[in-house]
C-alpha cells in the first residue's frame, strides 16, 4: 500500500529565496565597485584591476543568475514539471561554473603576456581602486555569511565575494611593490592570482552542482542515521529501498519502503515517521510506503536490485 504525507500549507520558499534581500544588497554593492575599477583601470592601465573588474562582473552576474533562479523555483507545479522549477537554482549554479572556468583562463592568458610584455601602472592609483574593492568585498562577506551555510546559491556567492576580496588584497600588494620598488611586473602576478583563485572555486561549485544533479545524499545528512531513527521506530519490522536526494539546496527528499509489525497503527506510525525526518533531518517532503514483507519480490527487477543496497531487517 502506498502512503505518502501531507506536510503542510504555505508559500513554497527555496534555501536561496529566503535570502533574496542579502543577495540584492550585495549585487548593488558590486555594481558601484565594478563600475569604479573600470575607470580604475583606464586610468592606472592595470592589468589586474580589469581582471578584478571583470572577474566581479561575472560574480555579480552568478548573483543576478541565483536571483532569478530563486524566483522561478517558487513557481507552481505543473502537470509538466511536478516539482515546480525549483531545480532552476542548480542550473543557474551550473552556469557560474561556466562562466568562471572561462573567465579563470581568460585571464592567465592576459596575465602571461603582461608579464613577458610589462607596462607602466600608476601604482598609487592602483591601491586607491583596490581598497575600494576591498571594503566592498567585506561588507558583502558579513551581509552572506549566514545564507552561506543554508543555500549552494547563496555558498557560491560567499565563495565568489571571498576570491574577490583576496584578488583585491593581491592587488594592493602589487601596487605597494610597484610604488616603491617600480616593479611594474606585480601587476601581472596579481592578475594571475586572480585567474587562480576563480580556477579551484569553479570545480568546488561544479562538484556540489553535480552531486545534486547526480541525486547524491546531501552532504548534511547522514542516510545510514537517516535508516538508524526509521528502524528504531516502534512499529517497524523491516525497511528497504531507502532514498535521500537534494531535489535543490536546502530541500532535501526521502522515500523508503517500510514493512510494519504486525497490529502496528499505521496511521500512527506514519505520522512518527515524517515527524523524526522533519525534526532530525530538516526533511520535509517524505513518502513512505508501507507494505506486506513479501511485497518486494513483486517489485521490478531494478527495485529489487537497488533495495537490496539498503535493505535492514
Amino acid at each position: 500500500m502506498g502512503m505518502g504525507h501531507d506536510h503542510g500549507a504555505g508559500a513554497l520558499q527555496t534555501a536561496t529565496g529566503t535570502h533574496r534581500r542579502r543577495l540584492v544588497l550585495v549585487l548593488s554593492i558590486y555594481g558601484a565597485i565594478i563600475a569604479a575599477q573600470i575607470v580604475g583601470a583606464t586610468v592606472t592601465n592595470s592589468l589586474a584591476l580589469a581582471a578584478e573588474a571583470m572577474h566581479m562582473a561575472v560574480d555579480a552576474s552568478g548573483i543576478l543568475i541565483a536571483l532569478i533562479a530563486s524566483i522561478l523555483a517558487t513557481r507552481a507545479a505543473s502537470k509538466r514539471r511536478s516539482y515546480g522549477l525549483m531545480r532552476a537554482e542548480i542550473v543557474a549554479v551550473l552556469i557560474n561554473c561556466l562562466l568562471l572556468f572561462g573567465l579563470g583562463g581568460y585571464i592567465l592568458f592576459e596575465a602571461v603576456e603582461r608579464w613577458f610584455n610589462p607596462t607602466d601602472v600608476a601604482g598609487g592609483g592602483v591601491i586607491a581602486f583596490a581598497i575600494v574593492g576591498l571594503i566592498g568585498a567585506a561588507a558583502s562577506l558579513v551581509i552572506l555569511n549566514r545564507g552561506a551555510k543554508e543555500s549552494l546559491n547563496v555558498k557560491a556567492a560567499f565563495l565568489e565575494v571571498m576570491s574577490d576580496g583576496i584578488g583585491a588584497a593581491a592587488i594592493i600588494i602589487s601596487g605597494v611593490l610597484n610604488v616603491t620598488l617600480g616593479w611594474n611586473r606585480g601587476d601581472a602576478i596579481a592578475a594571475a592570482a586572480i585567474g587562480v583563485i576563480i580556477l579551484p572555486r569553479a570545480f568546488l561549485l561544479l562538484k556540489q552542482a553535480v552531486n545534486l544533479i547526480m541525486q547524491g545524499v546531501p552532504h548534511n545528512i547522514d542516510i545510514d542515521e537517516v535508516r538508524g531513527e526509521i528502524v528504531a521506530t516502534e512499529g517497524v519490522e523491516a525497511l528497504h529501498s531507502l532514498h535521500v536526494w537534494g531535489l535543490t539546496s536546502g530541500v532535501s527528499v526521502m522515500s523508503a519502503h517500510v514493512v510494519p509489525s504486525a497490529g502496528t497503527d499505521n496511521s500512527r506510525l506514519l505520522d512518527e515517521l515524517t515527524a523524526t525526518m522533519r525534526q532530525h533531518f530538516g526533511i520535509e517532503h517524505c513518502t513512505f510506503q508501507l507494505e506486506e514483507l513479501t511485497h518486494l519480490e513483486h517489485e521490478g527487477q531494478l527495485h529489487r536490485e537497488l533495495a537490496g543496497t539498503g535493505t535492514t531487517s
